[in-house]
């Protein structure tokens, strides 16, 4: 895992994307590889597990990857996350969230007509899941980019949130996230553990740029575990 404590979010980004930019994708290979790797990044899960959906292409009604999250607690409730992606240029803004709520509010009220077999299966499953909710049911929709949001493009999401209770019901919610999310994340996580500087003699020559190679006396071996456990 990069280290972000030496790096800026700018550099993390970039490093973030060499796996989505390689090999010359096409457009919809660069929306499907960033909505697959932020999703399953920010949700935790490997993408091969039996509860993620992708529905992206002609007749997604909107959604692009959907996945149920069941508690494993009694007090709270399971979670349909609907996620849209934009990535890059297709995310412009507060015209842009408006427009896909518009679209996957239509689609969850049923008044899309027009959608492939892979979300009408989704739909149902969603429609099962409305008729048996419990009080801590919910269904969240995610919009998903590279960047986080504006203040203005927040209101939006509000203003999503609002049309989708109105029309969906009370569990529905609204979120967004972004490689700023992984990366502040990630950022958290290191800001837990207390580093130290603890030397040892060794005769060591780099590897590459995150590698030594060398050998260690069992004595100066030996001294620098002490050392370590005396720190700890």
């Amino acid at each position: 895992m990069t280290d972000t404590s030496i790096i800026s979010f700018d550099e993390y980004k970039n490093e973030w994307l060499q796996e989505i930019l390689e090999n010359n994708p096409t457009t919809v290979q660069l929306g499907n590889r960033f909505a697959k790797k932020l999703v399953t990044q920010w949700l935790d899960f490997d993408d091969d597990n039996d509860e993620i959906i992708f529905c992206d292409g002609c007749g997604d009604g909107g959604i692009d990857i959907a996945y149920l999250k069941r508690s494993e607690n009694p007090n709270e409730g399971d979670i349909w996350y609907l996620v849209q992606s934009k990535y890059g240029s297709a995310f412009n803004g507060r015209s842009t969230l408006l427009i896909e709520g518009q679209k996957v509010t239509d689609t969850l009220d049923g008044k899309t007509r027009r959608l492939s077999s892979m979300t009408n299966d989704l739909l149902e499953r969603l429609l099962i899941f409305k008729d048996s909710l419990s009080t801590n049911d919910k269904l969240i929709l995610v919009f998903a980019t590279n960047s986080a949001i504006s203040e203005e493009e927040k209101r939006a999401l509000n203003d999503i949130k609002a049309i989708g209770k109105a029309r969906v019901g009370n569990f529905f919610d609204t979120d967004s996230i972004s490689i700023e999310t992984i990366y502040q994340r990630v950022s958290d996580n290191l800001a837990q553990y207390k580093k130290y500087k603890i030397p040892f003699s060794a005769n060591l020559v780099p590897s590459g740029n995150d590698l030594l190679v060398g050998s260690i006396k069992l004595i100066n071996l030996f001294q620098f575990l002490k050392d370590y456990k005396m720190e700890m």
